[in-house]
């Protein structure tokens, strides 16, 4: 009986021995088909991203432009609200060549003349520059003669006749690529425009109010 009974242990063992190796070598061969499946999956990754890159390239550059375009609408509305509280003109000048605008008042100071930038010491009260893949366009037909590109507020909030109308922000490597900054159908604010909203920066066109 005792012999038996040890015989049968021995058995079980023996058992449990192959059962082990056997699940050993499933997990084995399931781990090598894990890996082969995540190389699978790069490979893939790999094919997909070829084919997307482009498109996300597109996507980040047009990012950036309306992200310009959103702080030069703040920027003017700032302008126009520096105006009306300190009681003095505000101008938002434009040096398309350097890729800066900034915002001054026009207290003692010549509106038709640029600053000279000095990043260090500017004369301006605020003074930013463009990302380096943009460029500002602008358009001769909206300036005045002798004056240099600008956007004034009067006080009361309206814009001095010597403002542009409207001029471009577009990228360099993609020049289609761009977007309008234009003066609002009310003539006192500024809006983003794209594709076919863009209007002819001329001012019998847009028929803006005489203040």
């Amino acid at each position: 009986m005792f012999v038996r009974i040890c015989r049968t242990f021995s058995t079980i063992r023996m058992i449990r021995v192959l059962i082990h190796h056997k699940l050993s070598k499933a997990r084995r061969k399931q781990e090598g088909f894990t890996l082969l499946e995540l190389i699978l999956v790069m490979v893939l990754l790999t094919g997909v991203m070829a084919v997307v890159a482009p498109s996300l390239s597109g996507f980040f550059r047009s990012a950036a432009l309306d992200e310009e375009g959103r702080r030069m609408l703040s920027v003017i509305e700032m302008t126009r609200r520096e105006a009306i509280a300190n009681g003095f003109p505000t101008q938002l000048w434009l040096d398309a060549e350097k890729g800066l605008y900034g915002m001054r008042e026009l207290q003692g100071v010549q509106a038709d003349v640029l600053p000279g930038v000095d990043e260090k010491k500017p004369l301006g009260k605020r003074i930013y520059r463009m990302p380096p893949e943009l460029v500002m366009e602008l358009n001769d037909t909206s300036l005045f003669a002798s004056t240099i590109a600008s956007i004034i507020y009067h006080p009361d909030g309206q814009l001095d006749v010597s403002s542009l109308l409207g001029f471009f922000i577009k990228n360099k490597r993609k020049e289609d690529q761009k977007i309008q900054i234009a003066r609002s159908f009310n003539g006192l604010r500024f809006e983003i425009r794209k594709g076919n909203e863009m209007v002819p920066l001329q001012s019998e066109i847009l028929q803006l109010p005489i203040n």
